[in-house]
């Protein structure tokens, strides 16, 4: 009996002290581990998301920065030729106006007032080429905003006779340049011909 009794406690005491080492997890604790868990993700999704908004802008800036550089690399197509139509007289001081327009890329150059305006700052060429009546001389030149950049003399030896000139120039957009008799002249009346033409000329080279 007696060693019945003693297994009996035994017993007892194995299973008192195998239930006393389980861990203890009650419903609270596991909605608080899953709550925690939730926040933890939360808070990395947002850190990732702002990540990729201000990855998403940094690519914005660079596309708009390379979109800048490649429009200040290209140069716009200006360029235009104009002549007269009949012979013309170039009185000293006054425009000389080239009312033909045989092309006007840009539409930078006026047939009414004979003056081209710069639509961008750039470096430009110009070139005209006047033809006078035998024995006249008259003096032209290129002019800038007024300021000449160019002058030469027309003069017609023993036939009429035809001369270019012309002038290179870094210009700003909204300067003007047109081309008019300047000195003293003994003849201001330019030639036209259908087997020559009397031209005002110019391009962009370079933006």
């Amino acid at each position: 009996m007696r060693i019945s009794f003693c297994k009996i406690f035994f017993l007892i005491f194995l299973i008192t002290f195998a239930k006393s080492d389980e861990p203890h997890c009650s419903k609270y604790d596991f909605e608080e581990k899953v709550l925690e868990k939730m926040v933890r993700m939360e808070f990395q999704m947002e850190r990732m998301k702002s990540e990729m908004e201000q990855t998403a802008k940094s690519v914005d800036t660079k596309i708009k920065e390379l979109q800048n550089l490649k429009d200040q690399s290209v140069t716009p197509t200006v360029a235009f030729k104009a002549r007269v139509n009949a012979n013309t007289a170039a009185p000293k001081g006054q425009v000389i106006v080239f009312p033909v327009v045989l092309f006007n890329e840009g539409d930078a150059y006026s047939s009414k007032t004979g003056k081209f305006m710069a639509t961008t700052n750039g470096t430009y060429l110009f070139t005209i080429g006047l033809c006078m009546k035998h024995e006249k001389l008259l003096h032209v030149a290129i002019l800038i905003d007024g300021v000449a950049y160019t002058k030469t003399n027309i003069y017609g030896d023993l036939y009429d006779d035809c001369v270019t000139a012309d002038a290179i120039a870094v210009l700003k957009s909204g300067q003007s340049v047109w081309v008019q008799p300047s000195g003293s002249v003994s003849g201001n009346i330019i030639q036209h011909d259908s087997s020559y033409w009397s031209t005002f000329s110019g391009t962009l080279l370079h933006k």
